[in-house]
């Protein structure tokens, strides 16, 4: 059970709120022409730069004081702590989701968020490794979250189903992206081989008439998009099977 505060608001609840404080006011700030000499927006800036060019493990209060020209006392001022900074960064590279066309269908308005979320990670491949402190909160994740739900409102699930099932598309993405990110393209293109060499068939059937195969041809140059589409498309299909045959 989560501990109460003085205030009578359990611990969890603060901290989520702090957070939330901090992703708001620095897109507030982000929405300003004045720029400040320290800001939570300028601090949540650098930070995106550096972990853009070195990645997360490069990341650090000092270092991005360093950057700046201040100290890390000074960044503690506006930024809580590395946590909470990580959070706010993601919600600043995140920007606004694409806006769809009035003609798209429900789908097509699905097929083009993750596509246009895939490129996003791809463009910042250390948001797939940053530490999940909640759901969303910040403006530009509650943004794309809504522009997910939105159509999916337009399908056949049923009201219970559309936060489980936008929070499935939308991890199933995150996840693929990080391997994508990560994969070895010259380990992925042997991976069917060295498979087919060691493989038992009386142990692993299915495998074994994969490995070497057409099985594994959309692994053999490490591109994981094609086991996106093909897992979206399939989830896609059962929807709107639901939708004709109720």
């Amino acid at each position: 059970m989560a501990r109460e505060e003085p205030g009578g608001r359990p611990d969890g609840v603060s901290d989520l709120s702090a957070v939330a404080d901090l992703l708001w006011r620095t897109d507030a700030e982000r929405a300003t022409e004045a720029r400040p000499r320290l800001s939570a927006r300028l601090i949540v800036e650098a930070a995106v730069s550096i972990a853009d060019a070195e990645g997360l493990n490069s990341l650090s209060m000092q270092r991005v004081a360093s950057e700046l020209g201040y100290t890390a006392m000074a960044m503690y001022r506006h930024v809580p702590g590395k946590d909470q900074l990580i959070a706010a960064m993601i919600d600043a590279a995140t920007g606004r989701p694409p806006a769809p066309a009035p003609t798209m269908t429900w789908r097509t308005e699905v097929e083009v968020w993750v596509d246009a979320l895939w490129d996003l990670y791809l463009s910042h491949p250390w948001m797939t490794n940053a530490p999940t402190l909640s759901a969303p909160v910040g403006p530009n994740e509650l943004a794309w979250f809504e522009a997910l739900l939105s159509p999916l409102s337009r399908s056949a699930l049923d009201r219970a189903e559309l936060v489980p099932m936008a929070a499935f598309i939308s991890s199933a993405v995150r996840d693929l992206a990080r391997v994508a990110t990560e994969l070895d393209p010259a380990g992925a293109a042997a991976y069917g081989q060295v498979l087919a060499e060691r493989l038992d068939p009386e142990r692993f059937p299915v495998l074994c008439s994969l490995a070497g195969g057409d099985g594994f041809d959309d692994e053999e140059d490490g591109d994981v998009t094609p086991i996106v589409r093909c897992g979206l498309d399939r989830l896609l299909d059962g929807i709107e099977a639901q939708l004709e045959h109720p």
